[in-house]
């Protein structure tokens, strides 16, 4: 099944044909794990060991410059009680103007049920809780069928795919999407009334935090994002990635706490 259109280009490594290899392994990965092995945890950890595989270290061309991306990936080494978000990004960003940022990402995951319409894991009290410490935090969502009438304010050709195969338009749809956790706590839904609000994760990382959007940048944030801050716990998951614009010098000097967390590729 194509999910996606691909343009032709002159350079595979070109940001719309990683959001098409990217919008690809998602889709292999739910395939694979639906429904033998339907489980967020296990399929988070799949899909970003095939991010980094992807991303790390290769030079993305985009119009008129270019960016190049470092990336680690942790988990907690234990199970705990004081959880706070299934997963966090820390974006390290240096633009080429020389300007550097730290940013945050706290997501919140949960995977459709099988044969419903539903995501029954979100939580209300921890979805208030992780909105208001992170205006920016996120839900992701997977689901085993194709996902269509998203929030998407105009169509992006990297997420172009057909479905039904006979159809003769093309509509955008993916298999993983992100949605603002406040919106999503202020609509107050658990089902795929969700997508209405909702944009491709493949879009939200390749044009949005690469570029420093959408991100919190308190210390607070950062640290707790990190496991060093653990007064409300912290992510199962931390995902750090180093983007550099242009010429931009590459950083990667991410504080993490390893004896929380255990790094894997």
């Amino acid at each position: 099944m194509k999910i996606i259109k691909q343009l032709p280009t002159g350079n595979k490594d070109n940001m719309k044909n990683l959001s098409f290899e990217l919008e690809s392994l998602i889709y292999t990965n739910i395939k694979e794990s639906y429904p033998e092995n339907w489980n967020r945890e296990l399929l988070t950890r799949s899909i970003f060991s095939d991010m980094k595989k992807l991303f790390h270290g290769k030079k993305i061309h985009t119009p008129g410059s270019a960016i190049k991306s470092l990336w680690h990936l942790y988990q907690l080494k234990k199970n705990s009680d004081s959880i706070f978000g299934d997963a966090a990004i820390i974006m390290q960003i240096s633009y080429h103007d020389g300007q550097i940022v730290h940013g945050a990402a706290f997501y919140d995951i949960a995977e459709k049920e099988p044969a419903k319409n539903s995501f029954s894991v979100l939580n209300k009290n921890r979805l208030r809780k992780l909105s208001s410490f992170a205006h920016h935090a996120q839900l992701l969502l997977y689901d085993y069928d194709p996902i269509a009438g998203m929030a998407f304010p105009s169509t992006a050709d990297s997420v172009i795919g057909y479905h039904p195969p006979i159809w003769s338009n093309w509509i955008p749809y993916t298999h993983a999407v992100t949605v603002p956790a406040n919106l999503a706590f202020t609509l107050g839904l658990k089902t795929t009334g969700l997508y209405k609000v909702s944009v491709p994760f493949s879009y939200q990382l390749c044009y949005r935090y690469l570029y420093g959007l959408d991100l919190d940048f308190n210390k607070q944030q950062l640290e707790t994002a990190a496991g060093v801050n653990t007064a409300r716990g912290n992510p199962k998951f931390l995902i750090q990635i180093s983007a550099s614009h242009g010429g931009a010098l590459l950083l990667d000097n991410f504080e993490v706490d390893k004896s929380r967390y255990s790094e894997f590729e």
